[in-house]
């Protein structure tokens, strides 16, 4: 079985992009089907097709509103490809509506039921960020959880809380258990570039300042310089405001209004300006940047008031700007890499990461990629387009594929597929190395960032797409950046598991009703007889003349029972 999941960051645009780039090779490749038999979503079928031909998809962040899909208005008929049910969650949250949203895609007849409010709670449910689909012996929990900086943390942790529970429920009836999406959860320093590893700065000033003379002097010399500084740079900070700056952009000349943290160095008289940062969007979001104060947030569940981060506790490439901007020492390459894994970095784990560490402990879950792949260094699946971090796979595995600990059996470890262009990998290179992780990102540079002068990101070459294609397999799927911020993930189970597969499964209950809008709305074709098949295409077929009289008659008695006009029959029910 394959499954793959992918945060796409809005599906209408990834399917537009999609089928710009593959409407042609997709009819190419189909020549049998008859232009007016071919979806919409043909494109997108064939894509799916290049990628393996996956028995699962999960997609989130789809941001398709509900009145698309039930009005079927959906973008490239999405909710209609070929050979798949598609199941969605909606934000039916009125503050939120156009955002957030999964979607699965699976294999007609593999599914038996759906649920896209598996939470039990209006306030979380109505978000759309999880779908449930049950196939039969195992069930798929597709995910996309809040964003520690889009909303309070007390939230998330509701979510994940009540995440968990729904999982025990699935168990309790005898299913196995798979967690996939964007957790939005960082779980281990490994998961994210070394520059963003948070530094314990008060660890640092303490062993400083409470170690023997001997042992201090026995300590790195960038603790010292940390410790000897701090008082300096919390000085500076105190002063610390957010700018307005005026910034455009160059091939539109559109200006936007942008905040750029500054802070005052020396005493009055001989004081200086620096700026910090880069440039935000809001002024507190410039403040943010540079506040390390202690944070707390009231955990429901537990009814208590935790601590969710400690004071003085700093991203290094932070540190390092205020070490420098600040304190005048600069810290190169080869003083920030052992930075990076020392332990001055250990810190308590935040609240999400515990709660993914108890669900693999706890529940006996297992998250695969890391399973498989312990020691491979820069493998990440998401990173911030607007500064071109993927081209300095500058990013974090926010995306995961997690299972129970019975299905492990199911998995056999494998290489990293190669990339298919032929500048990289060498016949000896390192696939657990950042080398070829930096490789996989750009696909060794076929991927280019977008222009600092505006204009967004280039249209990729047909080289440079042709990398994201390849075996199946368990890992990342190295998607083009033009589709989304994220890549996709994948999961691929072997023939042990073939016990575990459904098939000619018959969708039922009111739950899985709801999870499937776009049906809920005929179509014209649909009432006049349209023969539509389990993968969701439809077409119009009179096959004589009596069938037309049957279809016509049974529209004539539609009509008289709702009122007589077109319009009332197809009405939305109350």
């Amino acid at each position: 079985m394959l499954l793959i999941s992918w945060n796409v960051a809005g599906l209408s645009t990834t399917l537009s992009r999609i089928d710009s780039d593959y409407k042609s090779a997709s009819i190419a490749n189909t020549p049998q089907i008859p232009k007016n038999k071919r979806s919409r979503s043909h494109a997108f079928s064939y894509y799916l097709q290049r990628h393996g031909d996956p028995d699962i998809l999960c997609i989130q962040e789809s941001k398709i509103p509900l009145k698309q899909l039930s009005s079927r208005s959906e973008p490239f008929g999405c909710s209609m490809v070929d050979g798949y049910e598609s199941f969605w969650a909606c934000c039916v949250d009125k503050s939120k509506r156009g955002f957030n949203g999964v979607v699965t895609y699976a294999k007609s007849g593999t599914v038996q039921f759906a649920n896209s409010r598996p939470l039990g709670c209006d306030e979380l449910d109505d978000q759309g960020r999880v779908i449930m689909t049950d196939h039969k012996h195992f069930v798929v929990f597709n995910v996309y959880a809040p964003a520690s900086c889009g909303m309070p943390l007390s939230y998330k942790m509701k979510f994940l809380n009540s995440l968990k529970r729904a999982m025990a429920r699935q168990r309790s009836l005898g299913k196995k258990v798979m967690l996939v999406g964007d957790l939005n959860i960082c779980h281990q320093g490994i998961d994210a570039h070394w520059r963003s590893r948070p530094v314990r700065v008060n660890y640092i000033i303490q062993e400083y300042r409470q170690g023997e003379e001997e042992k201090t002097a026995l300590l790195p010399k960038w603790k010292i310089d940390v410790a000897r500084h701090w008082d300096t740079i919390q000085s500076a900070l105190d002063t610390i405001e957010a700018i307005p700056v005026i910034t455009k952009n160059v091939a539109t000349g559109t200006s936007f209004e942008k905040y750029r943290a500054r802070v005052i160095l020396g005493k009055s008289g001989s004081e200086r300006k620096v700026s910090l940062g880069g440039h935000e969007a809001s002024a507190n979001d410039c403040i943010a940047n540079f506040s390390f104060l202690q944070s707390e947030y009231y955990d429901i569940d537990l009814k208590e008031t935790i601590v969710s981060r400690e004071s003085n506790v700093i991203q290094l490439n932070i540190l390092a700007e205020l070490m420098s901007k600040v304190a005048k020492v600069e810290w190169d390459a080869s003083t920030l890499m052992p930075i990076a894994g020392s332990e001055g970095l250990k810190k308590k784990s935040s609240p999400a990461s515990k709660w993914l560490s108890s669900v693999l402990k706890d529940d006996c879950m297992i998250d695969v990629f890391r399973q498989l792949f312990p020691d491979a260094e820069g493998r990440f699946t998401c990173w911030n387009q607007q500064t071109n971090h993927r081209y300095e796979n500058d990013g974090a595995r926010i995306d995961y594929t997690i299972i129970d600990s019975s299905l492990m059996d199911c998995t056999e470890a494998c290489e990293f597929p190669k990339l298919r262009c032929c500048k990289y990998p060498k016949a000896d290179a390192n696939f657990c190395s950042e080398e070829a992780a930096m490789h996989a990102a750009i696909a060794s540079g076929l991927f280019q960032g977008a222009s600092f002068q505006g204009g967004g990101l280039e249209q990729a070459t047909g080289e440079a797409l042709e990398t994201q294609f390849g075996s199946a397999h368990t890992g990342i799927i190295y998607t083009a950046p033009q589709y989304s911020d994220h890549v996709a993930v994948s999961l691929f189970l072997n023939e042990k598991f073939d016990v575990f597969m459904p098939s000619s499964l018959i969708l039922n209950g009111k739950e899985t009703k709801q999870a499937q809008p776009h049906k809920a709305q005929k179509s014209i074709s649909s009432f006049f007889g349209a023969s539509r098949s389990s993968s969701g295409s439809s077409s119009l077929t009179i096959n004589s003349s009596s069938s037309k009289r049957k279809s016509i008659s049974q529209f004539q008695n539609s009509k008289k029972k709702l009122g007589g006009t077109i319009m009332s029959h197809f009405a939305k029910k109350k």
